[in-house]
């Protein structure tokens, strides 16, 4: 008879792969409640000193976010809003100018 894995083995070879794939480490707080980001993850956010992090609570889990490509997809987001907004406005304009032609 083979072996059959069980759920708990599965979901060990799903994270080990996700580790592998990902530029990922275990961290530990200090007593203080600090964690110190090693440089293979600054590197590869490109993180230096000084750089600000916004962190995020996410379906249980923390997310560090660079403070620039939040926002920079913040603005991204502001953009098509605005876009939309000024082609309602126009479509509006469109039909007031009909009614009164």
């Amino acid at each position: 008879m083979g072996f059959i894995p069980t759920i708990l083995d599965i979901s060990w070879c799903i994270l080990i792969l996700m580790v592998k794939k990902a530029h990922s480490t275990t961290l530990t707080l200090d007593a203080q409640g600090r964690v110190l980001l090693p440089r293979p993850l600054r590197q590869a956010l490109g993180l230096g000193p000084g750089a600000r992090l916004v962190a995020l609570v996410e379906d249980g889990r923390l997310v560090l976010t660079p403070w620039e490509r939040l926002e920079e997809e913040l603005w991204a987001e502001l953009a098509d809003v605005q876009e939309s907004l000024a082609e309602e406005l126009l479509r509006e304009r469109r039909l007031e100018a009909e009614k009164d032609a």
